[in-house]
């Protein structure tokens, strides 16, 4: 049950980061005409959060598979 609560965890802040990820391209946006050092720590934010996206994603990749290795070893 662990995985399945790390599994639940990890896609919960999936969808966090989704939204923070909207949130800074939305404030990308609205800042063109603002302080470019505004601008680019804004985009060095996306980034990062970008990248922990893809670290998260694979993160539950990797707990469904484990989820169905569990479900597999259960059956035998």
């Amino acid at each position: 049950m662990d995985t399945l609560n790390e599994l639940s965890s990890v896609r919960q802040e999936i969808i966090r980061k989704e939204a923070e990820i909207d949130s800074i391209f939305d404030r990308i946006e609205a800042m063109d005409t603002i302080d470019p050092d505004d601008v680019h720590r804004a985009r060095t934010k996306l980034r990062h959060e970008k990248e922990r996206m893809v670290e998260l994603k694979c993160r539950a990749t990797q707990l469904e598979i484990d989820t169905i290795r569990l479900g597999r070893n259960t059956h035998v």
